[in-house]
This record gives structure tokens, sequence and C-alpha cells, in this order.
């Protein structure tokens, strides 16, 4: 240590910073080879998450942890089974239905477009409202018509790979009784009390985060559901769940909003606008009314880095990499600040 202080600043840097990239890059390739399992585990550990809260507030009123653990993983199995079968079937109605007709609803919405044109040229608008509309006709239909067989490409995948979801289900369960064990073992090798922050660290912000997401994805789909289907736009239920499953990401459910729009637009420019301005409303308030009581501060992040973070999550790991690359950049940034915090007090005196 007394030999890198005598270093120059930039030479350390220099030498700290290709180590610390070839860290990151053999990390990568470690995922990689191993993609399945650790998949698995964080499937796992985000699923113990948030069903922990339930828990614990049951224990809070005296219940007892076995007790608890039990109730919740009933009245989850019975949510999911009761969904199974009403909610999910009628999705994959409704998306089938749409990729089936968006092929005539492209058709239909270029003569709306060109008579909106022909308005906006009276005016002196400069904008081609048709032009825009074919560059997104270009880009959707493809997307938009594999939806239904892709769903099912995926439940498919799920069916065949039922051992991989019942370990997924076992570690789930193992987690929420043995998780602070388990989590407490793996990070005690690290220096000085690395571990305890760590694990504190990232209990916090990943706990937190996905239960504070979830709540708000729940709501949106809740109330962008039945708020579509009382203003009649069609496939509404496909809308208000596709919207609020994109919450669970930050910003994604201004991008569902506005690509919900952009499809319906295609049918009646009339419905598409009410859609955009109910849906935007309805995620103005909660993102003002629930979301600042239910998530606070916990990311700490400016909003430009969280969209760079996203760009990065995604070309690295896909949707699991959306899901993940916030908190964890959370977590990474509240270590070094305590950290730089106590590095500081130290220094002090």
């Amino acid at each position: 240590m007394q030999a890198l202080d005598r270093l120059p600043r930039w030479l350390v840097w220099e030498i700290a910073l290709p180590l610390t990239i070839l860290n990151l890059w053999l990390l990568y390739k470690v995922f990689q080879t191993f993609q399945t399992p650790i998949t698995m585990l964080i499937a796992a550990t985000l699923l113990s998450f948030l069903l922990n809260y339930p828990i614990e507030q049951l224990e809070k009123r005296g219940i007892k942890p076995g007790i608890s653990i039990a109730l919740i993983l009933l009245v989850t199995g019975g949510l999911v089974a009761v969904l199974g079968f009403t909610l999910v079937p009628a999705l994959l109605q409704q998306l089938g239905d749409l990729g089936n007709r968006l092929p005539g609803w492209l058709e239909s919405g270029s003569q709306q477009f060109q008579v909106l044109d022909t308005w906006l040229v009276v005016k002196h608008i400069p904008l081609n409202v048709t032009a825009l509309a074919t560059q997104v006709a270009q880009m959707l239909p493809d997307e938009v018509a594999q939806l239904p067989d892709q769903l099912l490409e995926v439940l498919l995948g799920i069916a065949d790979s039922l051992l991989e979801v019942l370990i997924t289900a076992v570690l789930t369960l193992y987690l929420l009784l043995h998780g602070e064990e388990f989590w407490g073992g793996l990070l005690r090798w690290l220096p000085g009390n690395g571990g305890n922050q760590i694990r504190l660290a990232f209990q916090e912000k990943f706990k937190n985060y996905f239960v504070g997401q979830a709540t708000i994805a729940l709501l949106m789909a809740t109330a962008l559901s039945t708020v579509f289907f009382l203003l009649n736009i069609p496939y509404w239920l496909v809308f208000g769940i596709g919207i609020g499953l994109l919450a669970l990401i930050p910003f994604g459910d201004i991008v569902g909003i506005f690509t919900a729009a952009i499809v319906v637009s295609f049918n009646s420019v009339l419905l598409g606008v009410e859609l955009a301005v109910a849906a935007l409303l309805i995620d103005q308030l909660i993102d003002s009314a629930v979301a600042p009581k239910i998530l606070g501060d916990l990311i700490g992040l400016n909003p430009v880095w969280i969209l760079v973070l996203l760009l990065v999550g995604s070309q690295l790991a896909g949707v699991l990499g959306l899901l993940l690359v916030v908190p964890l950049t959370g977590a990474l940034k509240h270590i070094f600040e305590e950290v730089y915090q106590t590095a500081a007090g130290k220094a002090l005196p």
C-alpha cells in the first residue's frame, strides 16, 4: 500500500481501470456459462423478496414464521391458479385477435391519416402524419403479429422446462426459510464489515425496489384495464396488462402508453387519443400520489444515468438486465458512498 501511495494518481488509475474492466468481463463470461442456474437463482431471489414482505406483515401480527410462509404460499398459488384459468385465456384470445386484425387496421388507418394531413395543410402546419404512420406501420405489423406465437412459445417452453420451474419454486421456498443464513455465509468471507454492508445494501435496495415496482405495476395494470374497458378501447386487457408489466422497468410505462396509442390509432384516431390521455392521466396520478410513498428516493440516480443503464443492461442480459440494472447500480452506489464516508471520517482527524 505504501508503494501505491507513492505512485502518481493517474498511474494508479491506469493500473486499476484495466483490472476492473477485466474482472467485469470475466464475471460476464461466468454469467454466460452458467446462465441457466444463475437466472433461476436470481428469479427465486426476486420472488422471495416479493413474498417476504407480506410474510413479515403477518409475523408482526404474531403469526409464527412457518405458518405465515405456508399461508402466503397457499394464497399465491391460489391466485396464480385463478388467473391461469380466467385471465390468461382471455388475454391470449385478445392478443391473437389483435395480431390477425392489425393489417386491416393499418389499411383503414392510412385513409384517416390522409384526411388529417389535408387538414394540416390547410392550417399550414408542416407535419406529414401519413409518412410518419407509414414508417411506424413498417415496424409494427411483424412484431405485433408474432406476439401470440411468441407468447405461446414462452408458455410451451415453461411447460417443457417444468423441472426448472419446480427447482425455482423450491429455491424460493428455501430462500424464504434460510435466505439470511445463505447470503450471510456467502458474504462472510469479505474483509472487515464489507460483507454485512453489501448484504444490507442489496437487501434494502432490491427488496424495496421490487416490492414498490411490483405494487405500482399491479395498480397500473388494474386501473388501466378498468378504464380502457369503460372507454370501449379494443383489446383493453392486452393494452392494460402490457403497459402495467412495462411499468416494472423505469420509463417503460411511457413507452408502452405511446406504443398502444399508435396501434389503436390505426383503427381509430379518436380512440388512440382517448387511450393516450386516459393512460397518461392515470400514470401521472400514480407517479405523483402513490409512487413517492411506495418508492421514495430508493435509487438516488439521475434519470439520464438510468436511461444509460437500461441500454447497457438490455445489451448485456436482455429483459433480466432491464429489471436488475437499476437496483443493482443503486445498491453499489450506496455501498461506495458508505465506504467513501467512512474513509473520509478516518482521514479527517
